[in-house]
């Protein structure tokens, strides 16, 4: 397992290099991204990547269950600050069905989505957020959600944090994505983040991702990756 943490500056550049990097193994990538205030930051930055994105598909690591004209939701936003903007350059997307008035199908029919597209195998890259409480995608801390080791996507109902109805990736599915890129932002996750970073308990998402995942690398406008980073060049 590695786990790097770099400045917030360096996000673009290192999408670009993580694409080209799965481009010269793999002839088509899947890219998972989630929601929320982080989006606002790392949207922009894949929009200003260079990348490819006719050997992209992307799918969504979370969704609130809301149409996709809602300002509420995630695919919605993307639409808005990537998909768009990129215009006939635009990556497939393949969006989580948040307006189906039946979580537990929608769940189901995003797994076979996954398995179909993905042939089995585990998602090239995923560009997610994390919240003050450690919470990633939809999974929040204490969560039966977290414990969901059969599928690859779960109906969530009763999310603490509005709206509760969602749709999110399984932590046993995302933590095998090759390569997770986690972006961190504001001192007040500065603890959740140094918590996470210590390895000292497995109490929130954040916690159990960097423990399992492969490969990820943390971006954040905090002076914590200095420190992180000094302390591995002893």
């Amino acid at each position: 397992m590695e786990l790097v943490v770099a400045h917030l500056d360096e996000l673009r550049t290192h999408i670009t290099e993580s694409f080209e990097s799965a481009a010269r193994e793999r002839d088509h990538l899947s890219l998972a991204i989630s929601g929320g205030a982080t989006a606002l930051v790392f949207l922009g930055a894949l929009r200003a990547a260079r990348v490819n994105w006719s050997r992209v598909t992307v799918f969504w690591a979370d969704e609130r269950a809301v149409p996709a004209d809602s300002p509420e939701s995630n695919y919605g936003v993307a639409q808005r600050l990537l998909l768009e903007p990129l215009g006939a350059g635009a990556p497939r997307a393949l969006r989580m069905p948040g307006e189906h008035p039946d979580l537990e199908e929608a769940a189901l029919q995003y797994d076979e989505t996954l398995a179909f597209e993905l042939r089995g195998r585990p998602l090239d890259l995923a560009l997610l957020g994390v919240g003050e409480d450690g919470h990633v995608c939809s999974l929040f801390p204490g969560h039966p959600a977290l414990q969901q080791v059969e599928h690859r996507v779960i109906a969530i109902h009763d999310a603490p944090k509005p709206p509760p109805r969602r749709l999110s990736l399984t932590m046993s599915f995302l933590s095998q994505t090759r390569k997770i890129l986690l972006v961190v932002l504001g001192p007040r996750k500065n603890p959740v983040l140094q918590a996470a970073l210590a390895r000292t308990r497995l109490e929130t998402p954040l916690d159990i991702l960097v423990t399992e995942a492969k490969d990820t690398t943390i971006f954040t406008d905090q002076p914590i990756y200095r420190k992180v980073n000094q302390q591995r060049n002893v």
